[in-house]
């Protein structure tokens, strides 16, 4: 019998080594051992486990599958026999997503309905200043909602006038500078409630359905309608970076210039990662993938917040 228990955590501590986070893979990976139960992965286990929830969606149990394949490509390296799946079977179905943008009159729609859309419900003077205090971070910094959900007192560097985030998606720590308005709002927030918080305590003690439940409502009360999974909070980020690149077009300056500090700012491991959060225009890029990354030779400059 295999002791798959040890042997995830050892394939978990390579794949982490290598940069990869790992996080929802652990996750996965805990409950193939557990179906394991030791018996040998034949293909006929490998099929049983996908077999395992019918109700999954097809890309979820490709998605399994494909962190399975992944720990028999370990494992066979260890000199565990197993059967290995192969990359045909199981493929996950990757729509093109094409990301709702907000327009300048929409954000500024939204900004004057963040407060009216608490009017006749029973908020806490807590909730009615932190809702839409985290719907402005979001657009204005273009941070996840995630990262903005789990700042703590001390990640606010009040001098600085930034968030420092450490674990973040990518394992990317960076400095995310806060505009002036953002700033004195932040700081009356925290100057409000400071009796609440200790050094490590977190800024909002909320979670991110409840903001998704938020901003919904502050959509209908601003007549912009829902299509499916759109618009939605992530698109905040998404429009952040958008109006960024206009603003910089607009004032006539080179685009290539902002590139590397959005992609610092936001996070990203290389520039095409941006490619993902661009509504793409021809007034705006005509094509990321010619702008290469060898130009820049590596060196990503620190992000400056004047230039935000």
């Amino acid at each position: 019998m295999q002791d798959y228990h040890t042997l995830s955590q050892s394939f978990l501590q390579q794949k982490q080594f290598l940069g990869y986070r790992y996080k929802t893979e652990e996750i996965i990976l805990k409950e193939i051992v557990t179906f394991l139960n030791e018996r040998d992965i034949t293909k006929e286990v490998t099929e049983e486990y996908a077999r395992m929830n019918r109700n999954r969606h097809s890309n979820t149990i490709a998605r399994n599958m494909g962190v399975l394949r992944e720990f028999c490509k370990y494992l066979k390296t260890q000199g565990v026999p197993c059967y290995q799946i192969p990359k045909k079977i199981y493929p996950q179905n990757h729509k093109n997503y094409t990301p709702y943008i907000f327009s300048h009159q929409e954000i500024k729609t939204i900004y004057q309905n963040l407060e009216d859309s608490l009017k006749g419900y029973h908020y806490s003077y807590y909730q009615k200043l932190a809702y839409p205090l985290i719907i402005k971070t979001l657009y204005q910094t273009g941070m996840r909602l995630g990262e903005v959900l789990s700042i703590q007192k001390q990640d606010y560097l009040i001098e600085d006038c930034c968030f420092h985030l450490k674990n973040t998606k990518n394992n990317q720590e960076r400095l995310v500078f806060l505009s002036d308005t953002l700033k004195q709002e932040m700081n009356f927030f925290l100057h409000k409630f400071q009796h609440q918080w200790e050094k490590e305590s977190l800024i909002f003690s909320i979670s991110s359905s409840t903001i998704e439940q938020y901003f919904y409502k502050v959509l209908k009360l601003s007549h912009i309608p829902r299509r499916e999974n759109s618009p939605r909070v992530h698109n905040l980020r998404q429009t952040f970076v958008v109006h960024k690149i206009e603003e910089y077009v607009n004032a006539g300056k080179d685009v290539n210039v902002i590139l590397p500090i959005l992609q610092k700012h936001l996070g990203h491991q290389s520039l095409e990662a941006l490619s993902y959060y661009f509504h793409l225009t021809k007034d705006i890029l005509t094509d990321i993938r010619q702008i290469s990354e060898e130009k820049f030779h590596g060196i990503i400059p620190e992000v400056n917040h004047e230039e935000f």
